[in-house]
């Protein structure tokens, strides 16, 4: 006879959260999507003033550098519906490594990221993000525009102009490879972490490879200019299908 009830799920049950009227099944699978993402080295105190609130620390490469990513996301075919996406992310320490220790690297595959800024220009995957994962996600217009060799990625919050990107693609073509992470976000005082799988094909990249503008005044803008931006980038990694899967977030601290 099964251990299993109608009121014991298996272990290995997906788990289905509310978000307004509908329901979601966790994990969250994207099954085809476009994306490009810069990667700058960025003032260090800089970066660690804007996330200190979080109390993580912001992962140092090298003395006085941080890691800060700037992405955008055309998700085409996902559970939340197609939506565009623009993200500031920092490469961060574990929440749980021992001070002094060293964070596993990114070659190894793991990386983590604090998502900082994510805004995106449909309401129920802003909704979704802030209640199941507390992404920091609120609703802008965002245009992704392939143009073939450049990608343009523009973000206007309220008419007010706040980003624009343009990745040339790469040179540079890049294995298929499947890349466990952890998104750290932090919401309303709760800091939590989220596992993601990606996986990404038809990769490119290329040294610097990215256009960054700033608006004047919005503050997502000006945070990018206080980390030294518009700047070259180090590399710009562009993927003409990118497969996800999101699973249910772990709450750090409250």
């Amino acid at each position: 006879m099964s251990s299993t009830t109608a009121d014991t799920p298996p272990l290995d049950a997906p788990e289905v959260v509310a978000v307004g009227d509908e329901l979601v099944t966790l994990p969250v699978e994207v099954r085809s999507a476009k994306m490009f993402a810069a990667t700058f080295l960025v003032d260090a105190d800089a970066a660690q003033r804007l996330i200190d609130d979080t109390g993580l620390r912001v992962s140092r490469p090298r003395p006085g550098t941080a890691v800060c990513a700037l992405s955008a996301v055309q998700y085409l075919d996902n559970d939340l519906g197609p939506y565009n996406e623009i993200a500031v992310a920092f490469t961060v320490d574990p929440h749980d490594l021992a001070p002094g220790a060293k964070a596993p690297s990114p070659m190894g595959g793991n990386v983590s990221t604090l998502i900082h800024r994510l805004p995106v220009n449909q309401t129920f995957t802003c909704e979704a993000g802030r209640g199941v994962w507390g992404f920091p996600k609120w609703v802008a217009t965002i245009d992704y525009t392939d143009h073939g060799r450049w990608t343009d990625a523009v973000l206007i919050d309220d008419g007010e102009f706040v980003l624009g990107l343009s990745a040339r693609k790469g040179v540079v073509p890049l294995p298929a490879r499947e890349m466990t992470m952890s998104a750290y976000s932090w919401c309303d005082g709760v800091l939590r972490r989220t596992p993601w799988v990606t996986d990404n094909r038809r990769v490119t990249a290329r040294p610097g490879g990215v256009v960054v503008q700033l608006g004047a005044t919005h503050p997502m803008a000006r945070e990018l200019a206080d980390l030294g931006l518009p700047k070259r980038a180090v590399f710009c990694m562009t993927a003409g299908l990118m497969r996800a899967s999101f699973g249910p977030a772990e709450i750090v601290s409250a």
